[in-house]
């Protein structure tokens, strides 16, 4: 039975919905206020980057030329490091609008990026 992948579960209550490209925060903590969302919603290129991590969370480093190849280059958009360096930096506040810390992502110097594996539940669909 061949499974395609639906999104990704980040932190046990997180959703990142790849297909509508949002990241769906929802909490039941109190008898006040059952239930409470917030959702945010990433553009195209902030939404291949996060997939794209996460889709290769396994490798130690996620290799910063992958990241641009797949994030820019495979879709004939102009990519450079400012340009990684600008969506990473957009991509983390708005994870951290939902309450993921900044430390999900890493920067690995020179070399790419690495994401919290343990943090992480591909959900599949099919």
């Amino acid at each position: 039975m061949n499974r395609s992948i639906y999104g990704y579960l980040l932190n046990g209550k997180i959703l990142f919905d790849v297909a509508n490209r949002k990241i769906v925060y929802y909490s039941f903590e109190s008898n006040d206020m059952p239930i409470s969302f917030k959702v945010v919603t990433l553009n195209d290129t902030q939404s291949r980057l996060l997939y794209f991590l996460l889709a290769n969370r396994k490798k130690e480093v996620i290799d910063k030329s992958e990241i641009l190849n797949y994030v820019w280059d495979s879709f004939n958009l102009s990519s450079s490091s400012q340009r990684l360096w600008q969506t990473m930096n957009d991509l983390k506040k708005k994870l951290s609008y939902v309450g993921i810390p900044e430390t999900f992502i890493q920067n690995v110097y020179g070399a790419g990026y690495y994401i919290d594996d343990s943090a992480v539940s591909p959900l599949y669909v099919g």
